[in-house]
């Protein structure tokens, strides 16, 4: 059975010494269109909590697009997704606050 990478990353990490480099509050000012962060709730690597984390530090300059299934990387995970950040990337089109996509059965 392959050990999925997430896991490796992680238990490298296992009794190492703490960070002396702590992570900041984010400190982001008048942006002239909000970043657009998009994360999966069940994403093994990078926790929903940690995204809805950094959008609230955003405040108004961020907004979270928010994938309603697995996965880690979810600008694939169906058209939902993609079009909405598409539109982001291509026209500075920002979704409202609390757009989701419903998840996708996975191919294959």
């Amino acid at each position: 059975m392959k050990c999925p990478g997430q896991l490796t990353a992680v238990s490298i990490c296992l009794g190492a010494p703490k960070a002396n480099n702590p992570q900041h509050v984010l400190k982001v000012r008048g942006l002239k269109t909000p970043v657009l962060l998009a994360n999966a709730i069940h994403d093994p690597a990078t926790g929903y909590d940690w995204a809805r984390s950094v959008a609230r530090q955003l405040g108004r300059s961020g907004v979270l697009l928010t994938y309603e299934g697995w996965g880690h990387g979810s600008y694939s995970k169906g058209t939902c997704m993609q079009s909405t950040v598409d539109k982001y990337l291509i026209s500075l089109d920002v979704p409202r606050r609390g757009t989701s996509c419903p998840a996708v059965a996975p191919v294959g």
